[in-house]
């Protein structure tokens, strides 16, 4: 597990936007979240929690391979490289293939990566802009599905509704009863 050799400096422009190196904090963070979860193994049959058994011993080594991969700007192969699963619905019949949910179950290491990668999207877009959108929930900290949600029914149960308008621009009261009801079932 030993990181790419260094890329050639005649590759690199002399700038201020170079990327950063990979730090104990991002692979401390990724990790955690490994830990809060108990998944099944990827095709190379590492889970999560060997991870994190490993990450103190490993994580120097992992820490190098991660910035080389962000040096370079590659993401291995191999780590987006799946093993599909179908896990059958309770109450089913066998032979229907809506029977069946497909999983794709990929190495926890591509899974590290994609942490670090989106951790540094969110911290740029937030500390250097362009910020996302205030109505944004996907990829923001602190903001979730719920919140997206929660912000549809605030909408539509509001003062645009109070006054006789409506967000949803001619849909009729009883159809936005029908979609809010069905936001509360979800």
């Amino acid at each position: 597990m030993a990181p790419p050799p260094a890329v050639p400096e005649a590759d690199h422009q002399d700038d201020d936007d170079g990327i950063p190196e990979g730090t104990g904090v991002d692979l401390r963070v990724a990790v955690r979240r490994l830990k809060a979860r108990n998944t099944a193994p990827g095709p190379d049959g590492l889970p999560g929690k060997a991870w994190v058994l490993a990450s103190e011993a490993l994580g120097p080594r992992l820490e190098g391979l991660l910035s080389a991969c962000l040096e370079r700007g590659q993401f291995p192969l191999r780590w987006k490289t799946g093993k599909l699963v179908l896990i059958r619905k309770p109450g089913r019949p066998a032979d229907s293939p809506s029977a069946y949910r497909p999983v794709v179950l990929l190495d926890e290491v591509g899974k590290l990566f994609e942490r670090v990668i989106a951790n540094r999207l969110a911290e740029h877009l937030a500390g250097t802009g362009p910020d996302l959108a205030e109505h944004q929930f996907g990829f923001r900290k602190r903001r979730s599905t719920v919140d997206a949600i929660m912000r549809v029914r605030a909408l539509t149960t509001g003062d645009a509704v109070a006054r006789g308008g409506g967000c949803f621009g001619g849909v009729s009261r009883h159809r936005q009863r029908l979609q809010l009801h069905a936001l509360e079932l979800h």
